[in-house]
């Protein structure tokens, strides 16, 4: 007795057909008939009763597909777990990412895969979040780290909430402003904006906020790279609005205020493509980020009050 001859069986008794049994395993009918045969020779029994328009399994065969069907199954979970295997020996992960992740340390969790699955080569790709969802659509990525509420994605997306900020304003520390426990959006929108690129994370929700209020930034310097937003904002050129976490890196000298009275924050989501078959990699490390995540916490963060960075 073969696998073979097992799966023949399983498809036989599935279908109630030897052609459609066939046409699933890619088998000629007489090719059927004669496993089923050979298996019923061998074991000195009658599997199938076989009628012009039926095939039904005898009392003996239902016995035989019971056991096909265990040894089918042990057989598959072999085959995973040699896939498993080898996939976190010679695998790939892709990740995508955008910068800032909060106190979510991203760095620190894939130096922690990279300690445990050594063998997984792994691809880090930075973009707009835009661009990383079109990248997790087509499967050019496993999994991406991006600016996203994850009740906003649709259908297409599976994603969890690693870690959420407040929001903070950066000024000049001589800055009128400093004055205040607060910076409201009307006080904002008065002021000359550094901010980021067309289309970027950070600058979009800013975007959205302020438009539900009526309201849109003045934003009068553009930039890609967050030292040197501070640098712009240290210089009396404009204020900027900044995850906490950044405001409060060491860099020039800024001074920093909430976003209020109502808080303003900023999410960061792990999201991957939902239903499909994740590659073992990605599969282990979708396990270790989201366990990460609940030892981060996820709730927002207010900054002091009155601080200078």
């Amino acid at each position: 007795m073969e696998i073979r001859h097992l799966r023949t069986i399983a498809a036989v008794a599935r279908h109630g057909s030897f052609t459609k049994a066939g046409e699933e395993l890619h088998l000629a009918q007489s090719a059927i008939s004669q496993q089923i045969r050979r298996l019923e020779g061998e074991l000195g029994i009658q599997v199938f009763t076989r009628s012009s328009r039926s095939v039904e399994l005898t009392a003996e065969g239902r016995l035989v597909l019971d056991y096909a069907h265990r040894v089918l199954h042990e057989v598959e979970g072999l085959q995973s777990e040699l896939e498993e295997l080898s996939g976190l020996l010679r695998g790939e992960l892709k990740l995508g990412g955008m910068y800032p992740t909060g106190l979510y340390d991203l760095a620190d969790v894939i130096a922690d895969f990279h300690e445990r699955h050594s063998g997984v080569a792994i691809h880090m790709v930075e973009g707009t979040q835009d661009e990383l969802l079109e990248q997790l659509r087509t499967d050019e990525l496993d999994a991406a780290f991006t600016a996203v509420d994850p009740d906003a994605l649709g259908e297409d997306f599976a994603a969890s909430l690693v870690f959420e900020e407040e929001f903070v304003v950066a000024l000049p520390v001589d800055h009128p402003l400093t004055a205040h426990d607060h910076i409201t959006y009307e006080q904002l929108a008065a002021e000359d904006l550094v901010t980021y690129r067309e289309n970027s994370a950070l600058r979009l929700r800013l975007e959205k906020a302020m438009a539900k209020l009526g309201m849109q930034p003045r934003n009068a310097f553009i930039c890609t790279e967050m030292g040197a937003v501070r640098a712009l904002v240290s210089k009396g050129l404009g204020v900027a609005v900044l995850p906490r976490s950044i405001a409060a890196e060491p860099g020039a000298e800024i001074a920093f205020r909430p976003v209020g009275p109502e808080l303003l924050t900023w999410p960061t989501a792990l999201v991957w493509r939902a239903g499909r078959r994740q590659p073992p990699a990605a599969k282990a490390f979708l396990q270790l980020a989201l366990q990460r995540a609940e030892e981060t916490g996820r709730e927002p963060r207010r900054a002091p009050v009155a601080l200078v960075a």
